[in-house]
């Protein structure tokens, strides 16, 4: 894949979604849990949000429901431990919102699950990061060849382990390369399963005994950049354009909160995850946060009438999808073009 040091494929959280899931999904009319729309234009009561445990704008509106405040409805949080897990939820109907990484949400784009990309949550640094175990004799990437490397696939962790690889010369055949989640490889870990492991937070903090081989920054600065986006059924949006802008909105109003008073914000995540202040803080200031105006700039999503460089990271995350035999095909850039949908953040602005 071509490597440009502005490339910042967007990202999660993962595993591979297989063409099955795509068969015997329920409609969003089922009681599923789901959203509460019928698709006749009855009136919603009821938003379903797919979310993971992580240190970021989400976070902050969840604890502080900001949600229900800014899209005046009852809200149902539903956790997911992986993007993988997301995209299942997505296709079934069963969430209308879900958090996720650019390699899972690419992938739902590829499939054509009906959705939009409406958010950036956060563009990823020391957050996500490749630890080995500091007894398994392990100090640079180049000292993996033959240990046991675990990470969620098709994940924006998965892309940059992959990388790394590729840029200490090894290939992923150089390696055991298991697919495993947070919580697995956590599990893992305490039972000295695995040599290492690139994963995000709050997982990446919780590996005790680590030796830090990289960060999502470094492999941003060697061309491959990675964030967490946010999905919206293309189907709920369309009905409920009001309830999306709502959404953004408290993102937005979190995003301020962390830019704005930093310490309430770090207060607010370390008491969510049970984490010291100091932790949290840590952990928050792994990534970039970006404003809704910001995400509006052209090496975001830009506007409505001129795309900016999300279309192009989605459709190269596809391409390394691809390559990783995710999917068969790499759809059309219109495609992509259609799915990163800048209307809910310019609606949130007015």
């Amino acid at each position: 894949m071509k490597k440009t040091v502005k490339k910042w494929l967007a990202a999660v959280m993962t595993g591979v979604l297989s063409m099955a899931l795509f068969t015997g999904c329920g409609d969003s009319s089922s009681d599923n849990g789901g959203s509460t729309d019928s698709g006749d234009g009855a009136e919603v009561t009821k938003v379903v949000i797919g979310t993971q445990e992580m240190p970021n704008d989400e976070g902050i509106a969840k604890a502080l429901d900001y949600f229900s405040e800014e899209m005046g409805v009852e809200v149902e949080l539903k956790q997911f431990d992986s993007g993988k897990d997301v995209n299942t939820a997505l296709a079934a109907g069963s969430i209308d919102f879900g958090l996720l990484g650019s390699c899972p949400a690419s992938l739902a784009i590829s499939q054509e699950l009906g959705v939009k990309c409406i958010w950036i949550h956060e563009v990823l640094g020391p957050t996500e990061s490749f630890v080995a175990r500091a007894d398994a004799g392990i100090s640079t990437v180049a000292d993996l060849k033959g240990k046991n490397i675990a990470t969620p696939f098709a994940s924006t962790a998965h892309f940059s382990l992959l990388h790394a690889l590729e840029e200490a010369g090894l290939s992923e055949s150089d390696v055991n390369l298991l697919d495993m989640q947070p919580s697995e490889i956590y599990a893992a870990w305490q039972n000295e399963q695995i040599d290492a492991a690139y994963i995000w937070e709050p997982t990446l903090s919780e590996l005790e005994n680590q030796v830090l081989l990289c960060t999502s920054t470094d492999m941003a600065d060697a061309g491959y950049m990675t964030s967490n986006v946010e999905l919206v059924r293309t189907e709920f949006m369309e009905q409920n354009p009001e309830l999306v802008a709502g959404y953004i909105r408290a993102l937005a109003k979190a995003v301020d909160m962390y830019q704005s008073n930093t310490d309430e914000a770090v207060a607010t995540i370390a008491d969510a995850l049970e984490l010291s202040e100091e932790d949290a803080k840590s952990q928050m200031a792994g990534s970039v946060w970006l404003s809704a105006s910001e995400q509006l700039g052209a090496d975001y999503f830009g506007t409505s009438d001129a795309k900016g460089a999300l279309v192009q990271n989605l459709y190269d995350t596809a391409t390394f999808l691809k390559e990783q035999g995710s999917i068969a095909e790499v759809p059309d850039m219109s495609v992509f073009e259609e799915a990163v949908d800048a209307s809910g953040i310019e609606a949130a602005l007015k």
